[in-house]
């Protein structure tokens, strides 16, 4: 008999479909079953290994025993007279046959039913609500996906008064609108920095929705006289172009907040109930019926979204006279506190003028309406924004927590998702979910330069600089004038080692932006470290002129001394920063506080530096408790490194220890690990490990990088003492004559005519 035959006998084969049809079966259940109950896709693919495991056994099984009436017996002990394989195929027969119809089942009701129901893509607020938690948002959903036919785009209703100066009020109903829309929480609505890139330009319905990953489109125009207004929207689909809806309304001026919410409402009805689940909070506009407080918060609005030095004290202007029009006049107090903390991000203000400030606004919009969440974003922005100068490590990540959490219900806020970005990044050091977060917001702001900057930032942490570049390049092509992305471009050629090509980036910045300081400043402060002094001195000229009282220009101050070799000035310079508890803004805090270290420590003054601390930041005394913020900690490692000049070295070491141990628990970036590690070697005497983490990680850094390698390695007494290490000495040595070819190439580059103009 052959084999072929005895097999087909035995049954082996229809148990081997049989089988394969079972497992199948229970695969689908596993994976529809599984997440339901909790349970994650490593679940269905070990129900997957184990099934496919157990399939050889099985054949074997079926090929050395037989099912008898007596029961299970092996193959071999079955009389061939007396046996029943045929009846046992049948009723395998009948098994396949009833788990085909049960498959057969599944696939008709997978492919008609809940295909239909559930083939559109999840959009981006309904993705961030579900995979918001505790932790808040997790990945986007793919941005190739097709658009939901529940998406919309709203452009810049065309301002048709025939006077330019008008322009804010079409754009103010549109932001309007835009942000009623935005309150379906089935309806995922273009963010208005993507909506608005396509003011003015001559783009298509269907170029424009595929862009933005729309379904549909809302357009319209407006035209004032007087205080009469003519409002014309339409509704187009975008894959064939059909006006799904079209409406003229015309009213008085005072009438202007009825037809916002005609108009939304008529858009709600018009892409119908079967895309748009019913709603249970009715979609509002702003919080006043004051025609002219509305005016002065449309053109607060329109100057802010300019952000520049000038338009932020315009906007706070009119916010200010709207509010004085409607004290209680939410939006307007939201963007008045938003413009606080603009002003804030450019240097303008200091971080508690501008929380002394925003945070009380913020509190009256939570009074009148706790359930506003742009109101709270607000404030933990505000509060855990600028290296968290008051919050203790547990505060700021719970903040952090709640304002991710925030983030689906203020999906078009490109702002606050950016702080949320940058805590994470810079904060957190969790640059890959910084990324998430950032990549979520691509899906309802595809054009947001700010967000493709905020992508470089991560990337940048990562040191993945060919992404980073790409990020700011495609930045740069949506806002070309933006002064931040080309610094951010210089930032990352520091990185990289490319300082001539650096320097380049930071002067066509101050060129884009001549009255931003603090890019000034970023000159001045390279030329310092090069000890150029004389360029140097003419950046810093133009930073005192400007803005002499700031922390960064107090900063360049310092290095100018250091340079003119004026230590007296210095140290002057450093202990008034110090009394007038300067800003931890672009280092000014930690440069004044270390300035001031390393000054008094080469006089033989630690004892009186560290009592002066002392007194003017009494935590210094309390090293056992965790400092609360940025400052408390920089000024507890400043005491360390004056305990070095007077207290036991065991004391000292302890002292060090303990720092380490809290700052590692607050996980703020500033300090590299391997620095503090050097520094532990140091002080316990241990110079050779200390000097191969000084050649490994230290001095192998790009110059850009290291530039102040030889203040460090020959007048810092506790690192000094590696410059006796044979191999330190050496590389000291190299870096002696590669400062002097870049000192070189960078005086070659100022000899070109972009730096004499």
């Amino acid at each position: 008999m052959s084999l072929f035959v005895e097999l087909k006998r035995r049954n082996v084969f229809r148990v081997g479909i049989a089988y394969g049809v079972a497992a199948w079966l229970l695969i689908q259940i596993s994976d529809t079953v599984f997440p339901r109950i909790g349970l994650s896709d490593s679940a269905v693919t070990l129900v997957i290994a184990l099934l496919g495991i157990g399939f050889i056994p099985a054949l074997i099984f079926a090929w050395a025993f037989e099912m008898t009436p007596e029961g299970i017996k092996r193959e071999s002990e079955v009389d061939r007279s007396q046996s029943i394989t045929n009846q046992t195929g049948r009723k395998l027969d009948r098994m396949i046959i009833g788990i085909m119809a049960v498959v057969i089942a599944l696939l008709v009701v997978d492919r008609f039913l809940l295909q239909e129901k559930g083939s559109e893509p999840v959009t981006p607020e309904a993705a961030m609500q579900t995979e918001a938690g505790a932790n808040g948002e997790r990945g986007p959903t793919p941005a190739e996906k097709a658009p939901s036919d529940a998406s919309v785009a709203v452009l810049p209703f065309v301002n048709m008064s025939g006077d330019a100066n008008n322009e804010y009020f079409s754009d103010g109903l549109t932001e309007t609108l835009l942000h009623m829309l935005a309150q379906l929480p089935e309806l995922r609505v273009a963010a208005r920095t993507s909506s608005f890139a396509f003011k003015g330009k001559d783009a298509g319905i269907p170029e424009i929705a595929a862009t933005l990953k729309v379904a549909n489109v809302l357009e319209g125009s407006v035209q004032r006289a007087g205080d009469r207004i003519r409002v014309t929207a339409q509704l187009i689909r975008a894959d064939d172009g059909f006006h799904v809806w079209s409406q003229n309304y015309d009213r008085t001026l005072d009438d202007i907040f009825a037809i916002q919410d005609e108009i939304a409402n008529d858009v709600a009805r018009a892409l119908g109930s079967s895309l748009l689940a019913a709603n249970d909070q009715p979609m509002h506009g702003v919080s006043t019926t004051n025609a002219t407080a509305y005016e002065h918060y449309l053109k607060g609005m329109e100057q802010q979204g300019i952000y520049s030095y000038t338009s932020l004290a315009v906007a706070e202007g009119h916010f200010k006279d709207a509010l004085a029009r409607d004290p209680d006049f939410a939006e307007a107090k939201m963007a008045l506190a938003r413009n606080y903390a603009l002003k804030l991000n450019t240097g303008l203000i200091e971080y508690e003028e501008a929380s002394a400030a925003a945070l009380p606004l913020l509190q009256q919009v939570k009074e009148q309406n706790p359930r506003e969440p742009l109101a709270r974003a607000l404030e933990l922005a505000l509060l855990t924004d600028f290296q968290y100068t008051s919050m203790s490590a547990d505060e700021r990540r719970q903040a952090l927590a709640e304002m991710r959490a925030l983030l689906p219900y203020i999906p078009g806020d490109t702002w606050v998702r950016t702080r949320v970005a940058g805590n994470l990044i810079f904060g957190e050091d969790k640059p890959e979910e910084a990324l998430e977060i950032i990549q979520a917001g691509l899906l309802s702001d595809p054009l947001s330069a700010e967000l493709y900057s905020e992508n470089a930032r991560a990337y940048r942490k990562m040191e993945r600089y060919e992404e980073a570049l790409a990020a700011l390049e495609r930045a740069m092509e949506l806002e070309p004038e933006n002064p931040n992305f080309l610094s951010q471009v210089a930032d990352i050629h520091t990185d990289l080692g490319n300082l001539v090509e650096a320097l380049t980036w930071y002067r066509r910045a101050t060129e884009a932006d001549p009255r931003d300081h603090e890019l000034v400043a970023a000159l001045a402060f390279w030329f310092f470290e090069l000890d150029m002094a004389e360029e140097g001195d003419r950046w810093a000229s133009r930073c005192y002129a400007m803005a002499p009282q700031t922390a960064v220009c107090k900063r360049i101050q310092l290095q100018q001394a250091r340079v003119h070799g004026d230590d007296e000035r210095r140290l002057q310079l450093a202990r008034q920063m110090l009394e007038e508890d300067i800003s931890t803004r672009r280092f000014g805090f930690a440069t004044a506080l270390f300035s001031f270290v390393d000054m008094m420590r080469s006089q033989d003054r630690a004892r009186e530096a560290y009592d002066f601390l002392a007194e003017r930041y009494p935590y210094l005394l309390t090293p056992e408790i965790p400092p609360i913020g940025l400052k408390e900690s920089l000024v507890k490692r400043a005491g360390v490194e004056l305990m070095q000049g007077f207290a036991p070295r065991e004391q000292t070491i302890q002292a060090m220890e303990l720092w380490v141990k809290h700052w590692e628990e607050a996980t703020q970036d500033t300090y590299d690990e391997w620095g503090q590690r050097m520094w532990m070697h140091l002080l316990r005497g241990e110079n050779a490990q200390a000097a191969e983490i000084a050649l490994a990680d230290d001095l192998s850094r790009p110059l850009s990088k290291n530039i102040r390698w030889k203040t460090r390695y020959k007048d810092d007494p506790l690192r000094g003492v590696l410059a006796d290490d044979p191999a330190v000495a050496a590389r000291l040595r190299e870096l002696d004559v590669a400062t002097a070819s870049l000192q070189g190439e960078v005086r070659d580059m100022l000899m070109s005519p972009e730096w004499n103009e």
